[in-house]
This record gives structure tokens, C-alpha cells and sequence, in this order.
């Protein structure tokens, strides 16, 4: 049946747009409308919905579909958690509490997610919002998945249960019980837990970065040879630049340019998603040399932990 103007207001508020999902990140992909298709923003704009384009879509964010295995599972999950559920779950949305938030904005760790209490646990304290490496006890899992005796979420207008949305979250789930956080790659990288060359702001190899830099870089703390490096070809003709380099797998990314080292802006060439990457990824954009008035440009890559 069609749910009640009041069953429908529970999810269509002012914090949430009114109208789910009419936003950049959604409408940026391929699909039609009204029988036109292509790129939904490039569509809208072509129709003449937009008083300013909103600009070159490659370049512009978006959500990443389940089955864009390129990406992280991570990165495709909290896609999902943002389209389906953050509408409600978000810090001013319509659940008592806010006991998570799943907009896309936010860090893993500002969500609330991993290991986060819950309003009904079940009656079972094992049972958390995501805990990792066991989507049994995993609330949010089992609220997809109707299993565990949780009851379907979204609450309305679902009854077909999504079976690759509920395969990706039991793959991100996995995934975070296997990914060490900075306490077990200290561990790994320096042989214990205590040491002063193994603390965050530590610069044991003396090559400018600390172990905190080194620990989202993938990179050795103990070997001064170990970098990220970052690749800046100009083309002979002056006019563009190629940058390039290797993504580590699991950290989100951006790149920023600047003319004089002091004020930096993001750079955006069409594929700087800057979403995290399954794997240990290639990365080569190319786009006009931004800062071309001052006569030169300074590129810098930031990762961090999504």
C-alpha cells in the first residue's frame, strides 16, 4: 500500500531536502530521464532546470555504486548508508537520539558506527551498530538483512530485500576486522606498543614525515627512502600538467595546488574523486595548468583515513 502523508513526512523533512536524494551526488550518474539519457546533471542542465551549470560532472562528487569493485568496500558502503538511511540518520534527522550519522561527509569514526550503541540492541550487549569482522552482532547488517530477529530498515516503502547491498555490507564488515588501526601498524612497524619512536608525532627515519603521515602513506617509519611520491609533468606546451602517482588502498585523497606555498585551493581535475580505492591503485590526471596568471603552480597530494 502507500504509506500516510504522515508515515511519508517521517523521512521527507526540511533537514533532509524534502525531496530524497535530488542532490549532486545522487544525480551525478548515468540514467534517463524522460526517455533522455546520459549524465542526469549534464540532462537537467541541457533542459534548462539549472540557473548555473553546475559544472563538468567528472569533476564533480558522487556516490559509487555497489558494483564499482574498484573502490573500497568502505567507500561503497557508506554510498549506500548515505542514499538509504542517513535522510533519518543524521545528527538534526528524525531518529530519537542520533545515535549515528551516515552522511557522506563525515569520517568513519564521526559516524558513530564502528562499535556505537544502539536504542534496541536485541537484548544482547554483544550486539553493536557495526562491529568488526562480525556482521552477526552487526546491528545495521541485520536491520538490512532482516536476520537475527531485527526488523527491516528503511521501515517504509521496502519489502524486496537488496541481496548486493546486504553481500557489501558483510564484505565492509569483514574488511574492518582485518584493517589495523594505527595501535597494531605501530606494533608491526616498530615491535611494540610503548616506545617513543613508535609514537604518532615520532620522526624515527628523520625524512620530515611522522609516523602518523606514515601510517596513512603506507610507508616505512624506519627507512627514510620509503615515500609517497608525487610525479608533476608538464606538457611541452605549457598548457597542462600530468600528476601522478600510487593511491594506497583504503585512504581517501585529495589533491590541492597553490602559487605561492602559503594559500592552497582543491584541484580538480576530471577522476579526482578522492574516493578510496580497493587496492593500491595507479593514479594519472591530466587538466589545464591551474594558476597559469602567476606563472607557476605547486601540487601537493592529502590522504587521510576515511
Amino acid at each position: 500500500g502507500v504509506p500516510s502523508r504522515s508515515s511519508c513526512l517521517t523521512c521527507h523533512t526540511p533537514q533532509a531536502g524534502g525531496s530524497l536524494s535530488f542532490n549532486i551526488r545522487q544525480l551525478n550518474r548515468q540514467g534517463l530521464i524522460y526517455g533522455y539519457g546520459g549524465n542526469q546533471l549534464s540532462v537537467l542542465e541541457t533542459a534548462g532546470y539549472f540557473s548555473a551549470s553546475p559544472g563538468d560532472p567528472k569533476s564533480l562528487p558522487r556516490h559509487v555504486r555497489p558494483d564499482e569493485a574498484i573502490y573500497s568496500a568502505e567507500a561503497r558502503a557508506r554510498s549506500y548508508l548515505a542514499v538509504n538511511c542517513a535522510y533519518c540518520h543524521r545528527a538534526d534527522g528524525t531518529v530519537a537520539g542520533a545515535f549515528w550519522d551516515g552522511r557522506h561527509q563525515l569520517t568513519l569514526a564521526q559516524t558513530n558506527l564502528v562499535n556505537g550503541p544502539a536504542i534496541n540492541n536485541g537484548g544482547n550487549a554483544a550486539n553493536r551498530l557495526v562491529v568488526p569482522g562480525d556482521s552477526a552482532h552487526s546491528i545495521v547488517y541485520n536491520r538490512v538483512a532482516v536476520q537475527n530477529g531485527f526488523t527491516r530498515m528503511p521501515p517504509l516503502g521496502s519489502y524486496v530485500l537488496d541481496q548486493t547491498a546486504i553481500g557489501l555490507l558483510a564484505d565492509w564488515i569483514a574488511d574492518l576486522g582485518e584493517r589495523p588501526d594505527y595501535a597494531a601498524w605501530r606494533a608491526a612497524a616498530f615491535g611494540d606498543t610503548t616506545s617513543a619512536a613508535g609514537a604518532e608525532t615520532a620522526d624515527p627515519d628523520g625524512d620530515g614525515q611522522d609516523n602518523r603521515s606514515e601510517f596513512i602513506a603506507f610507508t616505512d617509519p624506519r627507512d627514510p627512502a620509503s615515500a609517497l611520491r608525487v610525479d608533476i609533468a608538464p606538457a611541452a606546451s605549457g598548457s597542462t600538467v600530468q600528476v601522478s602517482f600510487i593511491l594506497p588502498p583504503d585512504r581517501a585523497w585529495m589533491l590541492e595546488t597553490s602559487s605561492d606555498l602559503a594559500t592552497w585551493s582543491p584541484w580538480t581535475p576530471a577522476g579526482a574523486d578522492g574516493v578510496p580505492r580497493a587496492a593500491a591503485t595507479a593514479i594519472s590526471l591530466g587538466a589545464p595548468v591551474p594558476n597559469a596568471a602567476a606563472q607557476r603552480s605547486f601540487f601537493r597530494l592529502r590522504l587521510s583515513v576515511p
